[in-house]
């Protein structure tokens, strides 16, 4: 019997390359030399892989030249190569946006608008969707617009304010709507990226309770009024306080019916046991990274072949420990660095 081996290993000079291996029975029935195979046994549907398609990603893709980024394109989303499933999208500008930016400023939403993500976002999501007419799209909010917030400000933290939860759930509605025009389906939705860190780039604080009361009391019943089938995913942040949280949003909040999944991320580290016990505590709901790179902390910028090891770790351990898919950070950069002014 032979079976295929896929290694990667920088220092031989392999990429993905495959090769056959063969078994053979073990008849002396020598220890350690036993590879058990059981069919009948199954986890978790696994979904696939994904990357984030970012302003600032698409930017890149869409002024470097037009052979390099059809190659590119079609290393991570052909079916023959990496065949990605999702990309990741903000809605309105992050931290890698060219800079910040909302798609209103009325508080009556009468100026709504994505002519700015018709620029760069929207055209490279379109050639990726050429290459597979299946990709999924998971959608984040960094901030709802200034004039919704107690702080007046994207950046720096801050709260939704409580009269403006209404409009804010219809701004969301009118972005999957916008979207859709396009034909670009918003399949998944967080409530929030990183809820509970006050950056110094876009971000808004939400509590577990008002994550809770925002889903179930205002984004899940307009969505579905308008007939949207967008599953929404609650939490979008780091490892080392997912199981409290999601515990309080989920069954303290009551929220279990409203959301489809949870989203996280790897800046903190592993915390795989408290993957596997909300794999266990709710089994029906959807366990999502939705964004790391090794490009932050834990960056070792003269041992390429240790993060790639790292990296394949996080991986490897997430859908060990219940994960449903696993959605890199920006797909592409330019290793120029700069920042936007805010």
């Amino acid at each position: 019997m032979e079976i295929e081996k896929i290694e990667t290993n920088l220092k031989r000079n392999l990429r993905l390359h495959s090769s056959k291996i063969k078994l053979v029975p073990n008849s002396k029935k020598i220890e350690n030399l036993i590879i058990r195979v059981e069919p009948d046994i199954t986890f978790q549907e696994i979904l696939g892989f994904g990357g984030a398609l970012t302003e600032s990603a698409c930017y890149v893709l869409s002024t470097i030249k037009k052979d390099i980024s059809e190659r590119i394109l079609d290393e991570y989303f052909s079916k023959d190569k990496l065949n990605y499933q999702f990309t990741r999208i903000s809605i309105g500008s992050c931290d890698f946006s060219l800079d910040s930016y909302s798609y209103s400023y009325e508080n009556d939403l009468s100026d709504f608008n994505i002519d700015r993500d018709l620029k760069y976002v929207i055209p490279i999501i379109k050639a990726a969707q050429n290459r597979n007419n299946n990709l999924q799209i998971i959608s984040s909010p960094w901030s709802p617009p200034k004039f919704m917030k107690d702080n007046n400000n994207l950046i720096m933290g801050g709260k939704l304010l409580s009269k403006y939860k209404k409009l804010w759930a219809n701004y969301l509605v009118k972005y999957v709507l916008s979207y859709k025009s396009y034909g670009i389906p918003i399949q998944y939705m967080t409530i929030q990226n990183e809820p509970n860190a006050k950056q110094l780039w876009e971000s808004c604080l939400y509590s577990a309770t008002e994550e809770a009361d925002l889903l179930k009391n205002y984004l899940f019943p307009i969505f579905k009024e308008h007939k949207l089938n967008t599953k929404f995913l609650i939490w979008d942040h780091n490892k080392d306080v997912i199981l409290e949280r999601c515990l309080e949003t989920l069954i303290d909040n009551n929220c279990l019916d409203y959301a489809s999944g949870i989203a996280f991320h790897w800046y903190t580290g592993g915390h795989f046991e408290s993957l596997s016990r909300l794999n266990n505590l709710f089994p029906k709901h959807l366990l999502f990274h939705t964004e790391g790179c090794t490009g932050y902390s834990h960056f070792n910028p003269q041992d390429e072949l240790f993060n790639c090891e790292m990296y394949a770790s996080e991986i490897m351990e997430d859908f060990n420990h219940g994960v449903n898919a696993f959605i890199d950070w920006n797909i592409v950069l330019n290793f120029k660095r700069w920042s936007k002014s805010y």
